[in-house]
């Protein structure tokens, strides 16, 4: 099937701090290209929009992993037509790399037929043609490249000593006036009585009691079921506030050198071409911290935990389950994990395998549910949404930004007004409209997210991957469950129904699917 598209126009947007997202960087670049189209007389394409939202040019995410990489795909599988157009804000959108890696980039693109538009400089366009005729062009290019990287470069090097200098004050003798930080271990709190970090004291007490139970040889997860068993209150507080205790929980609270009173900082470095970040531990402060347990005990207890319980090595671990992340528990929509138990694997409910006492343990073969999957795939992918129907949110999507700029209007006004009025009513007056301001443009961008997965196009794509990637012989799990979670929110397998619901990130209701009878059955079911 031919996909090829007319030559269009596309947007690509680029924001480096998710903080940028609340203000109006989204909206002014999306602005500037469909002024750009209107005026050059060029399709503006609405239904392949590639942004990258809290991603930084600085080390390449956006090209390796990010939409900018997403985009060259297009224009390389046909996708998107040679003869397009690529409308950026600034060049800096594409790359704040070294100049040589920044060339690089453009250069991938304007080799696959696309030319790139710098909205910012008139509209200056830069394609194949123009920087092999005009060296003056591709000079200019260049220099925007250099001056780019060095302002990312030096604010990254301010950065970092700002916060060397704040850790260097911290790990001093002084007394503190404020806190270093606020994200502090759960059995922990900052007192503004006395400056000073101190224990939360039910907290310290049922730390100590885990370290304890650990040191008798009990496991992690032998304590989060004790824990749960005797309906303890998980610690946490709002979206963060776990449902039950998790093994690998306990695990970090035992391996957590705080208890003993040590406060570990650490730097954040990214990963070239990644979007992942790799947080390096600096010199640790033992005296701002209060301990909690003794440290004789904390060592005794780190040194029975073995190097394959310790987080860091299962955090690399290869995903062992193509449901990993994706597959949901009919009773309380928790997670549903793999289980290995000797001869047997099986899929069970997360909350259930930690005994949290919420619903019935109950358990699937995991080769049964995957090969019934497999199965039953091409009757799922040819009866699954396609999810067109955009014009119920782009109705949405138009009132809120109406409400935004509404909005901004009130928040102005109001900041003029505490400037001559300083009444408590006119700060409070600002602060509501501020905060009704921000969930305006909290649902303006959902609700753009949102439309983005409903276009045909990306739809398509991702049911392909899915496709793909699951009838592949043989299959690679890691691979299949990444086209999964692109593709589906959740799935909820309810093994008594004989039923899989699936719930696309392009569809608003569960497609219900033929899957399995229940567990007891699965001899007599024959599935080829």
């Amino acid at each position: 099937m031919d996909t090829q598209r007319p030559p269009k126009a596309y947007s690509y947007v680029r924001f480096s701090t998710p903080e940028q997202a609340k203000g109006h960087s989204l909206q002014r670049q999306t602005d500037a290209a469909q002024a750009w189209a209107a005026a050059n007389g060029v399709v503006l394409d609405d239904e392949l929009t590639f942004e990258d939202k809290g991603v930084s040019g600085f080390h390449g995410a956006n090209r390796e992993t990010g939409a900018l990489g997403v985009f060259v795909e297009r224009v390389r599988d046909g996708t998107i037509s040679p003869g397009s157009w690529l409308l950026v804000e600034n060049l800096d959108r594409i790359s704040r790399q070294v100049a040589r890696k920044a060339v690089r980039a453009i250069e991938d693109i304007v080799e696959a037929g696309v030319t790139v538009v710098d909205m910012s400089d008139g509209g200056r366009e830069y394609n194949a043609a123009a920087l092999d005729n005009d060296p003056v062009l591709f000079l200019m290019m260049v220099l925007r490249f250099i001056r780019a990287n060095e302002e990312s470069a030096t604010k990254g090097i301010r950065v970092a000593k700002a916060h060397a200098a704040r850790r260097q004050k911290f790990a001093g003798q002084e007394k503190l006036t404020k806190p270093y930080t606020l994200r502090l271990p759960a059995w922990i709190r900052w007192s503004t009585e006395t400056s000073s970090y101190e224990l939360i004291e039910e907290r310290a007490v049922l730390l100590r009691w885990m370290f304890e139970m650990a040191d008798e040889g009990m496991g992690a997860h032998s304590i989060a079921a004790q824990l749960n068993d005797a309906k303890e209150d998980t610690w946490g507080a709002g979206g963060w506030k776990a449902a039950y205790w998790h093994r690998s929980y306990v695990r970090k609270l035992l391996t957590n050198k705080a208890a003993i009173g040590v406060f570990v900082p650490h730097t954040v470095r990214k990963v070239e071409g990644q979007r992942t970040k790799q947080r390096i531990p600096q010199e640790p402060i033992a005296h701002r911290f209060p301990a909690a347990v003794d440290r004789e005990l904390f060592e005794r207890v780190n040194a029975r935990l073995t190097t394959t319980e310790a987080r860091g090595r299962n955090a690399k671990a290869p995903v062992r389950s193509i449901f990993a992340g994706v597959m949901k528990c009919q009773h309380c929509d928790g997670t549903v994990t793999r289980v290995n138990k000797g001869d047997h694997v099986y899929l069970v409910c997360s909350a259930a395998h930690a005994k949290a006492g919420t619903h019935p343990y109950e358990s699937v073969p995991y080769g049964q549910a995957v090969k019934a999957f497999r199965h039953s795939l091409k009757l799922t992918l040819d009866t699954a949404p396609r999810g067109n129907d955009t014009g119920e949110i782009e109705g949405k999507i138009g009132q809120l930004k109406v409400e935004v700029d509404a909005g901004d209007e009130r928040v102005g006004a109001l900041l003029e007004l505490t400037i001559s009025d300083k009444s408590r009513a006119a700060r409070q007056a600002l602060q509501r409209a501020e905060q009704e301001l921000e969930a305006t443009q909290d649902a303006l961008r959902k609700a753009i997210e949102r439309r983005d997965t409903l276009t045909s196009t990306n739809v398509m794509k991702r049911l392909e991957a899915v496709e793909k990637t699951l009838t592949a012989e043989p299959m690679d799990t890691d691979v299949a469950n990444k086209a999964l979670r692109g593709a589906v929110r959740k799935m909820v397998m309810r093994p008594q129904e004989g039923r899989l619901d699936i719930l696309w990130h392009h569809a608003e209701e569960p497609q219900e699917t033929l899957f399995m009878t229940n567990r007891f059955d699965w001899d007599a079911q024959q599935i080829d």
